[in-house]
């Protein structure tokens, strides 16, 4: 079928259009809250509200922020918990789906399924138990990253298959031709190939643990608190300081969004490999 310079033209400048109407809708709230970070304590407070600083650009609210216990301990604590729990999740789950993609074994598949399954269970039903561990343990800070590898594996468990499940076996065969044991097959030739869904699981893995809010809620106190928990300490009695909060928001999103543009190669080649594998 022949179609011509002009409907290719349409069709291409349609396709940009909506693309970037859903951009700007997806973007504004960033934006805005990027905007009212610079803003000053009486400038967040006009009517109407205004989308630049009326009263003059201000980092009164990154002041603030820097001062407070969210850079001394609540940014720390998400870092380390979400570094942590992501890379034992990986680890644990690069085993586990090897073990799955290449050793089938009576109850396999029903263990397989029994592990998705366990992503359909909302958080609330563990909650009460969650805490109750927690509270006779006595170690709120380490609990929670086990329960933060727990809730991760499922999910790294199936990404990191199907990668896994793309790669000739003919490769471990001729390794072990070559004297190497399973292990090592598994660490010298499968795990590189597969390098694309495992840092791809990892990264899902730290977001989703960087923004987790409930469980930290409930299972953290003190200086232990994560940082979308540590919010709550820039919200006044009567008052919400909406520049310090907003300047809160933008240093907690920070982080993310290095980590995902330094991978982000790599995870759209991952999520395009595993959408065209499967």
């Amino acid at each position: 079928m022949v179609v011509s310079k002009s409907t290719r033209w349409l069709d291409l400048f349609t396709t940009h259009a909506v693309l970037g109407i859903f951009s700007v809708i997806a973007l504004f709230p960033v934006l805005y809250t990027l905007m009212t970070s610079f803003k000053s304590a009486g400038d967040v407070l006009t009517r109407p509200p205004s989308f630049f600083p009326t009263q003059g650009w201000s980092l009164e609210g990154y002041q603030v922020v820097l001062n407070s216990d969210m850079v001394r301990h609540y940014l720390p604590n998400s870092f380390v918990n979400s570094f942590v729990a992501s890379l034992v999740v990986v680890l644990l789950a690069a085993l586990a789906a090897y073990a799955f993609s290449r050793y089938h074994f009576r109850g396999s598949r029903v263990l397989e399924f029994a592990i998705l399954g366990l992503m359909m269970v909302p958080g609330l039903t563990f909650l009460v138990p969650y805490y109750r561990m927690s509270s006779q343990l006595g170690n709120p800070a380490q609990f929670i990253i086990a329960v933060y590898i727990a809730w991760g594996l499922p999910f790294a468990i199936w990404i990191i298959r199907s990668f896994i499940d793309s790669i000739p076996m003919e490769l471990e065969e001729a390794a072990a031709i070559d004297g190497c044991t399973p292990l090592q097959a598994m660490q010298y030739v499968v795990l590189p190939l597969a390098r694309p869904g495992l840092l791809a699981g990892f990264l899902l893995v730290f977001v989703d643990t960087w923004n987790e809010f409930l469980l930290a809620l409930v299972l953290l106190n003190g200086d232990a608190r994560t940082a979308t928990v540590g919010l709550y300490d820039f919200q006044g009695q009567f008052e919400i300081a909406y520049h310090v909060w907003t300047a809160a928001c933008i240093l907690i999103m920070v982080p993310v969004l290095l980590l995902f543009l330094t991978l982000r190669k790599t995870f759209f080649q991952a999520m395009l490999n595993g959408a065209v594998k499967g």
